[in-house]
């Protein structure tokens, strides 16, 4: 059965709110017309996050300020993910007026050809994570993206939780240990898989990692009996090589972040 737009898009939307609790480190909160996470003891923006906006314009404002209230008692950041679907249609200038910057545009991007050949540089070798390679995931989380090492902990433990969640460690020819980091989920009872970008060591990029990260990745959901994959690419990273590998843009979305002074 092939994924259908809407499945495809709400996989894109929705998929960082799709991660269940893990007490004391992640938290599923909840505002009213938001989805929301927070880790309560890290001040990050991709730990602490609201999105998928059903807000109107006669509660926009109160509800922006009740995200700006709980976060700012934790002097914690947060970031507000927008995509397409987000109302009130002047969120972008109700948000700016509260203080919030746009951080990064993002690509949402799909391939629903999970067969397609993806040539890889032979040097580079790619296998699932398994639980002996904890220290390895969260150094190269931690190093490669860079995150914090106790948000790198949290995610690490995080994404096995979800449906076909896990990790992928890249090798490369004549290098010590995995010099890249990615990860993969599908929404519960999705026929999508969601790709994760790769972090990457700063002194192996250039070889093709993301490449074959994903081209390992694509053959694992087609196994697990995935109809499409979908990511949301950096406009200016990897946005344009997954373009080139067949990936093809249906959305855009835009991430917003608040510090509180």
């Amino acid at each position: 059965m092939t994924a259908s737009k809407t499945e495809i898009l709400y996989a894109i939307e929705n998929s960082m709110f799709e991660f269940p609790e893990l007490p004391g480190h992640w938290e599923v909160r909840s505002f009213p017309g938001l989805r929301a996470h927070a880790t309560p003891n890290i001040s990050h923006l991709f730990g602490n996050m609201v999105g998928m906006s059903t807000l109107t314009e006669e509660n926009a404002d109160a509800v922006i300020a009740q995200v700006q209230d709980f976060f700012g008692k934790r002097q914690h950041e947060v970031g507000w993910w927008l995509n397409p679907s987000s109302t009130p249609v002047d969120l972008v200038s109700r948000l700016e007026a509260a203080g919030f910057s746009k951080l990064i545009e993002q690509a949402g991007l799909v391939l629903t050809d999970l067969n397609r050949d993806i040539k890889c540089n032979p040097a580079v070798t790619v296998r699932p994570a398994t639980s002996a390679d904890r220290h390895d995931v969260v150094r190269l989380y931690t190093t490669g993206y860079p995150l914090p090492e106790d948000l790198s902990e949290v995610f690490c433990d995080l994404f096995p939780l979800v449906d076909c969640g896990g990790h992928y460690l890249a090798f490369l020819d004549g290098v010590e240990g995995p010099v890249s980091v990615s990860s993969m989920f599908s929404p519960r009872g999705s026929s999508v898989a969601v790709m994760q970008g790769a972090a990457t060591l700063s002194d192996y990029r250039g070889h093709g990692i993301y490449t074959a990260m994903m081209a390992a990745r694509l053959r694992a959901a087609r196994a697990m009996g995935k109809d499409a994959a979908v990511l949301q690419g950096d406009r200016t990273t990897s946005a344009p090589i997954a373009a080139k590998l067949g990936f093809e843009e249906v959305c855009g979305i835009d991430f917003f972040r608040w510090v509180p002074t």
